[in-house]
């Protein structure tokens, strides 16, 4: 089978390798389309700890299971399904376990022709998403719904900030959040992006570049609930400008500064919560695609490339011009 490969050297290269095949608790799933996430460029820089290489790129997918285990209900065979891009949660819905790993290093990802996951990591795919939709699904819209759901606290009439706007985990949580009947606002130095998002449903945006971006946002929301964080400033305390008592930022990525600084007396007066957060559990997984599903939410698609064309879809995703999910279509 042809697949997207990360070599030792770390550079890329589409080629053969071989089909995997179900064991006893497994199904092999004949992908139709993959999804991709920042998380590929920084394997090819290098940036994971314990990286084990040569590896088969890429979390998110969905396809049709042709090959089931010895174990497995034979009713999968043949089903659409979107795949929970992780292994090893465990049995805590309040944190992963350490052996908690995402798809696609160490082991195999979706970026190929098939690939081979346990059926407790397989979910009927929505009918009404089509193969790119319900690739791109998976990890940005189960990273968001915990950050935002189960982290956050998100009710219907919250205000909220999400940052990046242009990014997959933005972008679902915009979807999410507007569904859940919530006050959005966004902030990114585009501002098509900023555009994009309004004509989709948020109240107004902030270009983060501009040095009273916080007293902006402070104008325009009156005060904000929750912030789902890509990119934590330097000095948190200029969320503090906008942020209501008892509010939360739940921060999931670090492509903004790598560290910041706070001030204690603010941050516990106010009752802040700053919550880290990223993927989400099994039930996380199911929740969220169940609530998609509920209220008809498609995942925003920036742009789909041929199979072929998959080092290149990863050199579009490293510009950060897009807004939304870059995907990776596959050959019937």
């Amino acid at each position: 089978m042809k697949a997207l490969v990360l070599k030792e050297d770390k550079t890329l290269i589409i080629r053969d390798e071989p089909k995997p095949t179900a064991g006893p608790n497994e199904c092999v799933v004949a992908l139709k389309a993959s999804a991709l996430n920042h998380r590929e460029i920084w394997l090819g820089k290098g940036l994971y700890p314990g990286m084990r290489l040569p590896c088969i790129l890429g979390a998110d997918g969905a396809g049709v299971v042709t090959e089931i285990g010895s174990e497995v209900s034979a009713d999968w065979k043949g089903k659409e399904v979107i795949i929970y891009p992780a292994y090893d949660w465990g049995n805590d819905e309040q944190a992963p376990t350490r052996q908690f790993r995402v798809l696609g290093m160490p082991d195999p990802g979706t970026i190929a022709e098939y690939i081979k996951v346990p059926v407790s990591n397989i979910l009927e795919k929505p009918k009404y998403l089509n193969w790119e939709e319900a690739a791109a699904a998976p990890l940005a819209s189960l990273t968001s719904w915990r950050a935002m759901v189960k982290m956050g606290g998100l009710k219907k009439g919250h205000k909220v900030l999400i940052t990046g706007i242009g990014g997959g985990v933005a972008q679902a949580g915009l979807g999410i959040a507007l569904a859940m009947g919530a006050d959005v606002f966004v902030s990114s130095s585009s501002p098509d992006k900023i555009a994009v998002a309004v004509e989709s449903g948020a109240i107004a945006g902030v270009n983060y570049k501009d040095v009273d971006w916080h007293l902006q946002l402070k104008e325009l929301s009156g005060g904000i609930d929750i912030v789902l964080d890509s990119s934590p400033v330097d000095t948190l305390d200029r969320y503090f400008k906008f942020m209501n008592y008892g509010g939360r930022i739940v921060t999931y990525g670090s492509t903004g500064s790598p560290k910041t600084t706070i001030s204690i007396s603010k941050f516990f007066l106010r009752h802040i919560q700053f919550i880290g957060s990223t993927m989400g559990s099994p039930k996380d997984f199911k929740d969220v695609i169940a609530f998609m599903e509920e209220h008809s939410i498609r995942p925003k698609i920036h742009k789909v490339f041929p199979f072929t064309q998959a080092i290149d879809a990863l050199d579009a995703l490293a510009t950060g011009k897009q807004t939304g999910k870059i995907v990776i279509g596959h050959v019937d």
